[in-house]
């Protein structure tokens, strides 16, 4: 680290442990700065251009100002860093945190504050003039605000106007950020606050080169990284990607953006700015998480993968689709803050699921959030996701085609509403199943076999939870094609008895066996059925296109009870009897049927 020697001017190295106490300015460049080539030249000889410099005016006013207050040393960023050497560049932003901290006093000059101290200023005066200075928008100056343990602030003309901790309400009230965080000595560390708040501290600021947005934020979020100057945004992208790698903070999603003209948007934002705060919400980076912090920090896992950020179990809920909306999945953040998407004190972000494990950020606008603002949550499930990230225009336009060829499984509702009803006992492969819809995705799948365990009825009518299975394979013979869809309807005792093998040509899938072992009934007529329960039960399926042309294949259960119900029975009654039919009923049928969704015979 060099230091300038406040009585010679001229600069000293220091390592280690054998650093001594220094102050540090905090200004914001303007012309007339003086480099650290420049500064080296006058330890050489004496050059009238260099000490006529506006900069080399305010080093020499520093220095007064620090051996004046008993400070031998005093550090200053334009001088005390060689900007030609990469490598010491590189430390020395990864290190300037550090340095503030560490400072027995940071000098704040705002070249912009005309008031003079002898005027006598009103409150309202120096309010306003204090909230037009430059400082309080440049992007390293926030690191300069936070990091000092002792901050004073002058004028124009080095006259004194107030501490950090005497100026923390107004200071707050500017940046946003919380007062305790502002007083001397501190109520709260920094590092105590979630990444989506502390990132939201420099939302509005500005920095000359775009990379130095997310490099002066290093120190702040407490991660280090190489500096590449030339990769502009992506510097950000970088900082994320250090974040997750270090810290499991969900709140590195909450942030509010653009999305593309699908509705999609990347999980990680593109620059600061989408973490800017509402003014009416500035002083809400005081909440912090939930009661249920700690453990729920502790059971939170993710990390980056080369498609995008892997939860292997994501604790989620869904929302079913209504008019004009589709379904989606909301994956909680555990994070308070009120400017961000949610219901109550809840933050979470939406999800779209696109194929097997695959999930899409989606665009919260408002319009959606009210349509949704009463629609029920479903309660927490686990699954896991991984959510994709790069979103060039090519894969943009194919995740437009998410929902192509899906099967989505629909049934006639069960008699008596308001009961709880068991239906859809599994889905395998379970990666490809969209439990908000009902469906397997098919578009960006590889399986061609899959199958749904469906249990029918209710408590009352089927009290040993007894199912069937819905086996579906997709295209025909070896070749896997979506637009060609066949579902065979089987009892439970037949499906349980298949012996999944391996033999020489490999490992066989259980439909597979099905399919093969079980050879097409012909002239069974338009639906497949099974008897179970007390209730037959048919299946049929059907090549659908929706309003937009997207085709999807559409299984649909229909039932009728095996007994007509006395007429003269209330609803409790024709429960109780359908409840008893089953008991005594018959067993399940083993007639297998199948039924194609094929473009090429009219389904």
């Amino acid at each position: 680290m060099l230091l300038i020697n406040t009585t010679t001017l001229l600069l000293e190295p220091f390592y280690g442990d054998e650093i001594p106490p220094y102050a540090i300015l905090s200004h914001t460049w303007a012309d007339g700065e003086v480099s650290f080539p420049e500064f080296m030249q006058l330890s050489e000889t004496k050059n009238d251009r260099i000490t006529s410099k506006a900069g080399y005016l305010k080093i020499s006013a520093t220095c007064e100002r620090a051996r004046n207050d008993g400070h031998r040393y005093a550090w200053i960023d334009t001088c005390c860093i060689d900007k030609t050497s990469s490598a010491e560049l590189t430390e020395a932003i990864n290190s300037m945190f550090g340095w503030y901290l560490q400072s027995e006093i940071c000098y704040v000059y705002l070249n912009d504050f005309m008031l003079d101290t002898a005027d006598v200023p009103s409150r309202e005066q120096f309010d306003a003039e204090f909230r037009k200075c430059r400082w309080f928008t440049r992007g390293w100056c926030l690191q300069e605000l936070l990091a000092p343990g002792k901050l004073r602030f002058f004028n124009q003309k080095w006259q004194e106007i107030g501490t950090k901790s005497k100026l923390s309400q107004l200071i707050s009230d500017i940046t946003g950020i919380p007062e305790m965080v502002l007083w001397v000595p501190s109520r709260k560390d920094i590092q105590e606050f979630p990444i989506a708040a502390r990132i939201s501290w420099i939302a509005k600021r500005h920095t000359t080169r775009i990379e130095d947005m997310s490099y002066s934020l290093l120190g702040i979020l407490n991660v280090n990284m190489p500096m590449l100057y030339g990769e502009g945004q992506k510097a950000f992208l970088r900082l994320q990607e250090e974040i997750i790698k270090k810290y499991n903070d969900l709140s590195i999603f909450a942030w509010n953006g653009k999305a593309s003209v699908s509705g999609f948007m990347p999980v990680l934002a593109p620059m600061p700015s989408c973490f800017e705060i509402n003014p009416s919400d500035k002083h809400s980076s005081l909440r912090r998480y939930s009661g249920s912090q700690l453990g729920d920090r502790l059971s939170t896992q993710f990390s980056l993968t080369n498609q995008g950020v892997f939860f292997p179990s994501a604790k989620l809920h869904y929302q079913t689709a209504l008019p004009d909306y589709r379904h989606h999945y909301l994956l909680p953040l555990n994070y308070s803050d009120p400017s961000f998407r949610g219901k109550g004190k809840q933050r979470y972000i939406l999800l779209q699921k696109v194929g097997p494990g695959l999930f899409i950020r989606l665009h919260d606008p408002l319009d959606r959030m009210k349509a949704f603002q009463k629609s029920q949550c479903t309660g927490v499930f686990f699954e896991a996701v991984c959510i994709l990230n790069s979103l060039p225009e090519p894969i943009t336009r194919q995740l437009i085609l998410w929902e192509r060829y899906a099967v989505r499984l629909r049934w006639k509702p069960w008699a008596k509403p308001g009961r709880r009803y068991m239906h859809i006992r599994t889905a395998q492969p379970r990666e490809s199943w969209d439990i908000a819809a009902n469906q397997f995705l098919l578009e960006m799948a590889y399986e061609r076999y899959m199958h749904i365990e469906f249990v029918p009825g209710n408590y009352d009518s089927n009290p040993s939870f007894k199912y069937f299975v819905l086996v579906i394979q997709v295209g025909v013979h070896s070749q896997r094609d979506p637009a060609i869809v066949s579902v065979r309807i089987m009892s439970a005792d037949i499906w349980e008895g298949i012996t999944i093998t391996s033999s020489s040509s490999g490992f066989r899938r259980r439909e597979s066996l099905v399919l093969e072992s079980l050879p097409l009934i012909k002239g069974t007529g338009d639906a497949d059925s099974i008897s179970l329960a007390g209730y037959d039960i048919s299946m049929s399926v059907q090549l659908v296109t929706e309003p937009n042309e997207q085709p999807y294949h559409l299984v649909y259960l229909d039932w009728e009870a095996t007994t007509a119900l006395p007429v003269t029975m209330g609803n409790e009654d024709a429960d109780m009897w359908v409840g008893r039919r089953a008991l005594t009923g018959s067993e399940d049928s083993k007639d297998l049927f199948t039924k194609s969704s094929n473009p090429q015979n009219g389904y």
